[in-house]
Protein backbone atom coordinates (compact mmCIF):
# COMPACT_ATOMS: atom_id res chain seq x y z
CA UNK A 1 0.00 0.00 0.00
CA UNK A 2 3.05 2.55 -0.59
CA UNK A 3 1.94 5.65 -2.09
CA UNK A 4 3.92 8.24 -4.22
CA UNK A 5 4.38 12.41 -2.47
CA UNK A 6 1.51 12.59 -5.06
CA UNK A 7 -0.94 10.66 -3.29
CA UNK A 8 0.17 12.04 -0.15
CA UNK A 9 -0.78 15.06 -1.00
CA UNK A 10 -3.50 14.06 -2.73
CA UNK A 11 -4.59 12.68 1.08
CA UNK A 12 -3.67 15.63 2.71
CA UNK A 13 -6.37 17.36 0.44
CA UNK A 14 -8.95 14.80 0.68
CA UNK A 15 -8.45 15.05 4.65
CA UNK A 16 -8.79 18.93 4.47
CA UNK A 17 -12.14 18.87 2.74
CA UNK A 18 -13.46 16.05 4.67
CA UNK A 19 -12.70 18.56 7.74
CA UNK A 20 -14.26 20.90 6.17
CA UNK A 21 -17.51 19.38 4.82
CA UNK A 22 -18.34 18.02 8.43
CA UNK A 23 -17.25 21.26 9.63
CA UNK A 24 -19.89 23.27 7.94
CA UNK A 25 -22.60 20.65 8.70
CA UNK A 26 -22.08 20.78 12.50
CA UNK A 27 -21.86 25.03 12.36
CA UNK A 28 -25.27 24.55 10.17
CA UNK A 29 -26.65 22.35 12.59
CA UNK A 30 -25.89 24.56 15.30
CA UNK A 31 -27.57 27.72 13.49
CA UNK A 32 -30.37 26.17 13.31
CA UNK A 33 -30.50 25.56 17.20
CA UNK A 34 -29.71 28.90 17.59
CA UNK A 35 -26.83 28.14 19.15
CA UNK A 36 -23.85 31.08 19.71
CA UNK A 37 -20.69 31.81 17.70
CA UNK A 38 -18.88 29.55 20.30
CA UNK A 39 -21.52 26.86 20.20
CA UNK A 40 -20.66 27.05 16.28
CA UNK A 41 -17.27 26.34 16.36
CA UNK A 42 -17.48 23.90 19.12
CA UNK A 43 -20.58 21.89 17.18
CA UNK A 44 -17.73 22.34 13.95
CA UNK A 45 -15.04 21.05 15.45
CA UNK A 46 -16.51 17.76 17.13
CA UNK A 47 -18.45 16.69 14.14
CA UNK A 48 -15.11 16.94 11.85
CA UNK A 49 -12.80 15.01 14.21
CA UNK A 50 -15.18 12.70 16.09
CA UNK A 51 -15.35 9.43 13.81
CA UNK A 52 -11.39 9.90 13.53
CA UNK A 53 -10.96 10.07 17.35
CA UNK A 54 -13.61 7.28 18.14
CA UNK A 55 -11.48 4.71 15.73
CA UNK A 56 -8.55 5.81 16.54
CA UNK A 57 -9.22 4.59 20.12
CA UNK A 58 -10.36 1.30 18.78
CA UNK A 59 -7.75 0.67 17.03
CA UNK A 60 -5.18 1.65 19.71
CA UNK A 61 -3.53 4.37 17.50
CA UNK A 62 -2.13 8.03 18.35
CA UNK A 63 -5.06 10.20 17.99
CA UNK A 64 -4.60 11.53 14.86
CA UNK A 65 -4.90 15.62 15.58
CA UNK A 66 -3.25 15.51 19.24
CA UNK A 67 -0.13 15.68 16.82
CA UNK A 68 -1.48 17.82 14.12
CA UNK A 69 -3.44 19.98 15.64
CA UNK A 70 -4.35 22.24 12.49
CA UNK A 71 -6.80 19.61 11.78
CA UNK A 72 -9.07 21.07 15.19
CA UNK A 73 -7.78 24.72 13.30
CA UNK A 74 -9.03 24.02 9.83
CA UNK A 75 -12.42 22.57 11.21
CA UNK A 76 -12.03 25.70 13.91
CA UNK A 77 -11.82 28.01 10.92
CA UNK A 78 -14.68 26.85 8.86
CA UNK A 79 -17.11 26.51 11.06
CA UNK A 80 -16.90 30.13 11.70
CA UNK A 81 -16.20 30.91 7.92
CA UNK A 82 -19.86 29.57 7.84
CA UNK A 83 -21.79 31.85 9.40
CA UNK A 84 -21.67 34.94 7.52
CA UNK A 85 -23.25 32.55 4.67
CA UNK A 86 -25.19 31.00 7.10
CA UNK A 87 -28.76 32.23 6.05
CA UNK A 88 -28.19 31.75 2.15
CA UNK A 89 -26.79 28.39 3.09
CA UNK A 90 -30.22 27.74 5.01
CA UNK A 91 -31.84 28.49 1.76
CA UNK A 92 -30.36 25.85 -0.19
CA UNK A 93 -31.21 22.95 -1.02
CA UNK A 94 -30.79 20.91 2.11
CA UNK A 95 -26.72 22.28 2.47
CA UNK A 96 -26.34 20.43 5.74
CA UNK A 97 -27.02 17.11 4.44
CA UNK A 98 -24.74 17.66 1.05
CA UNK A 99 -21.79 19.72 3.16
CA UNK A 100 -22.35 16.05 5.64
CA UNK A 101 -22.54 13.36 2.50
CA UNK A 102 -18.87 15.01 1.32
CA UNK A 103 -17.34 14.35 4.84
CA UNK A 104 -18.93 11.07 5.18
CA UNK A 105 -17.50 9.84 1.71
CA UNK A 106 -14.20 11.41 2.35
CA UNK A 107 -13.83 9.71 5.84
CA UNK A 108 -15.24 6.52 5.44
CA UNK A 109 -12.37 5.78 2.80
CA UNK A 110 -10.02 7.16 4.84
CA UNK A 111 -10.66 5.86 8.09
CA UNK A 112 -11.01 2.62 5.86
CA UNK A 113 -7.38 2.85 4.35
CA UNK A 114 -6.40 3.45 7.68
CA UNK A 115 -7.17 0.51 9.41
CA UNK A 116 -5.80 -1.51 6.27
CA UNK A 117 -2.43 0.15 6.95
CA UNK A 118 -2.54 -1.24 10.85
CA UNK A 119 -3.00 -4.24 9.60
CA UNK A 120 -6.34 -5.26 10.49
CA UNK A 121 -9.18 -7.52 9.29
CA UNK A 122 -10.86 -6.56 6.25
CA UNK A 123 -13.64 -7.02 8.69
CA UNK A 124 -12.50 -4.43 11.37
CA UNK A 125 -11.38 -1.90 8.29
CA UNK A 126 -14.73 -1.90 6.63
CA UNK A 127 -16.52 -1.45 10.43
CA UNK A 128 -13.47 1.46 11.31
CA UNK A 129 -14.45 3.18 7.70
CA UNK A 130 -17.84 3.34 9.32
CA UNK A 131 -16.91 4.44 12.47
CA UNK A 132 -14.66 7.41 11.29
CA UNK A 133 -17.34 8.37 8.99
CA UNK A 134 -20.85 8.72 11.08
CA UNK A 135 -19.67 9.06 14.83
CA UNK A 136 -18.61 12.56 13.98
CA UNK A 137 -22.62 13.27 12.95
CA UNK A 138 -24.05 10.64 15.59
CA UNK A 139 -22.03 13.24 18.04
CA UNK A 140 -23.51 16.21 16.19
CA UNK A 141 -27.24 15.18 16.18
CA UNK A 142 -26.96 13.84 19.91
CA UNK A 143 -25.54 17.54 21.21
CA UNK A 144 -28.16 19.42 19.33
CA UNK A 145 -30.86 17.02 20.89
CA UNK A 146 -31.77 15.49 17.09
CA UNK A 147 -32.70 12.05 16.27
CA UNK A 148 -29.26 11.18 14.99
CA UNK A 149 -29.41 10.44 11.29
CA UNK A 150 -28.58 7.08 11.31
CA UNK A 151 -31.10 5.86 13.26
CA UNK A 152 -33.48 7.51 10.44
CA UNK A 153 -34.99 5.76 7.45
CA UNK A 154 -32.19 7.75 5.60
CA UNK A 155 -29.81 5.89 3.45
CA UNK A 156 -26.93 6.58 5.39
CA UNK A 157 -25.22 4.47 7.06
CA UNK A 158 -25.84 1.90 4.26
CA UNK A 159 -23.94 4.22 1.85
CA UNK A 160 -20.95 4.25 4.78
CA UNK A 161 -20.66 0.39 4.83
CA UNK A 162 -21.21 0.00 0.73
CA UNK A 163 -18.23 2.60 0.40
CA UNK A 164 -15.94 0.55 3.53
CA UNK A 165 -16.64 -2.71 1.44
CA UNK A 166 -15.65 -1.70 -1.77
CA UNK A 167 -12.22 -0.49 -0.42
CA UNK A 168 -11.26 -3.39 1.26
CA UNK A 169 -12.33 -5.45 -1.69
CA UNK A 170 -10.12 -3.22 -3.76
CA UNK A 171 -6.86 -3.42 -2.27
CA UNK A 172 -7.45 -6.90 -1.46
CA UNK A 173 -7.66 -7.34 -5.41
CA UNK A 174 -4.32 -5.43 -5.45
CA UNK A 175 -6.04 -2.52 -7.57
CA UNK A 176 -4.19 0.85 -7.21
CA UNK A 177 -4.48 2.14 -3.75
CA UNK A 178 -5.52 5.86 -5.54
CA UNK A 179 -8.06 4.18 -7.29
CA UNK A 180 -9.21 2.37 -4.24
CA UNK A 181 -9.46 5.40 -2.58
CA UNK A 182 -11.93 7.09 -5.08
CA UNK A 183 -13.95 4.28 -5.88
CA UNK A 184 -14.82 4.58 -2.58
CA UNK A 185 -15.60 7.88 -1.94
CA UNK A 186 -17.09 8.23 -4.90
CA UNK A 187 -19.54 5.26 -4.11
CA UNK A 188 -20.37 6.85 -0.66
CA UNK A 189 -20.92 9.95 -2.67
CA UNK A 190 -23.51 9.14 -5.02
CA UNK A 191 -25.34 6.74 -2.73
CA UNK A 192 -25.61 9.27 -0.15
CA UNK A 193 -26.52 12.37 -2.96
CA UNK A 194 -29.22 9.79 -5.13
CA UNK A 195 -30.78 9.22 -1.78
CA UNK A 196 -30.99 13.08 -0.43
CA UNK A 197 -32.12 14.16 -4.02
CA UNK A 198 -34.79 11.52 -4.40
CA UNK A 199 -35.65 10.17 -1.06
CA UNK A 200 -34.65 6.98 -0.84
CA UNK A 201 -35.02 5.61 2.50
CA UNK A 202 -34.57 2.17 4.29
CA UNK A 203 -38.32 0.64 5.35
CA UNK A 204 -38.87 0.94 9.02
CA UNK A 205 -40.56 -1.20 11.55
CA UNK A 206 -43.60 0.22 12.63
CA UNK A 207 -45.31 -0.88 15.71
CA UNK A 208 -48.30 0.14 17.67
CA UNK A 209 -47.22 0.88 21.09
CA UNK A 210 -50.86 0.65 22.30
CA UNK A 211 -51.27 -2.56 20.90
CA UNK A 212 -48.77 -4.11 23.21
CA UNK A 213 -51.92 -4.42 26.18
Amino acid sequence: MLMTMTHLHLLMSLQLVGIAAFSVSGALVAGERQMDWFGVMVLGIIVAVGGGTLRDFLLDAPVFWIAQSWYVAVAAAAALATIPVARWAQKARRPVAIADAVGLAVFVALGTRKALEMDTSAFVAVIMGVVTGIAGGVIRDVLANRTPIILKKEVYALAALTGAILYVFADGYGVDPAFSLWSSIAAVLVIRLLAIFYDWSIPTLKIDPDEGG
